[in-house]
């Protein structure tokens, strides 16, 4: 784990999602996000660490480290973008050519299907970038580790040598139950796990998943041996029971 002081003078934004402000500070080659709600400095870390054990490339994701930033436990992790090279939400990148919030023109949308094709054929056109696959990843990411927090602000592509590409998977820190304020410990996980509502396109990661396809496997007993390795925690509790959970029902088989 790290030790870092980080000065006032390195905060970038303050600037939250519906989850809740969670101060960011940019120091050298380091983005530094505190705690905010729960252990989102863990979850980070045993988000991205999971993907390592994927068939994913590692320029596919971000990869966190778990530390402490002023005494107060957080997360870090190197900057990705190099020289000249930009990260465009896809919130922005609508924002910027249309002027509108696309959260609520996806919201005016009856289905989910057309919520969906809608963004990939928008990021086509705008940026000449296929984002499908990246989609892929991404849902299926983010329901293995029950992420509610998949906003269009960290959906992203980058622009880079004069073209689109897909930016890494980043921002996991509200996943496996750890800031989720409608959580009751009183129940098992299985019980906790029903309160969980997905973002962006639907409510259910299942069913965006069940659109999407499969966007990647995962070497399920190096994960086992890892995790064995770590020390107890709810979150590791959680990813546990979720890498079980589809498993069990053929999600994670090659």
């Amino acid at each position: 784990m790290f030790q870092e002081k980080v000065e006032e003078e390195y905060i970038v934004t303050q600037a939250g999602t519906s989850e809740g402000t969670q101060i960011k500070y940019k120091k050298g080659d380091y983005w530094y996000k505190k705690d905010n709600r729960g252990k989102e400095g863990l979850a980070e870390y045993l988000v991205s660490k999971l993907l390592t054990f994927s068939g994913m490339e590692q320029t596919d994701y971000v990869l966190y480290e778990q530390g402490y930033i002023n005494g107060i436990p957080g997360c870090r992790s190197k900057n990705f973008l190099g020289e000249g090279e930009e990260l465009v939400t896809i919130y922005r990148l609508y924002y910027n050519e249309f002027g509108k919030d696309l959260s609520q023109v996806l919201a005016g949308m009856d289905k989910m299907g057309e919520r969906i094709e809608y963004v990939l054929r928008f990021v086509k056109e705008s940026c000449d970038l296929d984002i499908r696959d990246y989609l892929k990843k991404v849902i299926m990411l983010d329901m293995i580790v029950l992420n509610e927090d998949r906003h269009l602000n960290n959906l992203a592509v980058m622009f880079k040598e004069e073209h689109f590409v897909c930016a890494p998977i980043f921002d996991n820190g509200v996943s496996l139950l750890t800031a989720n304020q409608s959580v009751n410990w009183k129940f098992p996980v299985e019980e906790n796990v029903k309160r969980v509502i997905a973002r962006p396109f639907s409510g259910s990661h299942e069913k965006m998943y069940e659109y999407l396809g499969k966007g990647f496997t995962l070497d399920c007993q190096s994960v086992r041996r890892w995790l064995d390795e770590e020390p107890y925690s709810r979150e590791k509790e959680v990813l546990e029971y979720q890498l079980l959970r589809y498993e069990q029902n053929g999600v994670l088989q090659e």
